[in-house]
């Protein structure tokens, strides 16, 4: 279960019910650049549980049980 990370009017539990994982690279953006580089994008469908399904990127969401249990 997970939660936003951002600021949002409720505290809504979410379940992740995909990951989409897409590699970023310079091939794609940047052709002038010098050194190749490239990166993975990870993003999530999220069923939150008031019935709204979102895509969130890996960034914008924290795991439910890090959140209640980490600030012990």
């Amino acid at each position: 279960m997970v939660v936003r990370r951002y600021a949002f009017h409720a505290y809504i539990p979410g379940i992740i019910v995909e990951e989409k994982r897409e590699i970023i690279s310079s091939e794609e953006f940047d052709s002038e650049s010098t050194e190749p580089w490239s990166y993975d994008q990870i993003s999530f469908t999220v069923a939150w549980s008031d019935g709204v399904m979102t895509s969130e990127m890996a960034e914008e969401i924290d795991y439910l049980d890090s959140t209640l249990f980490g600030c012990l």
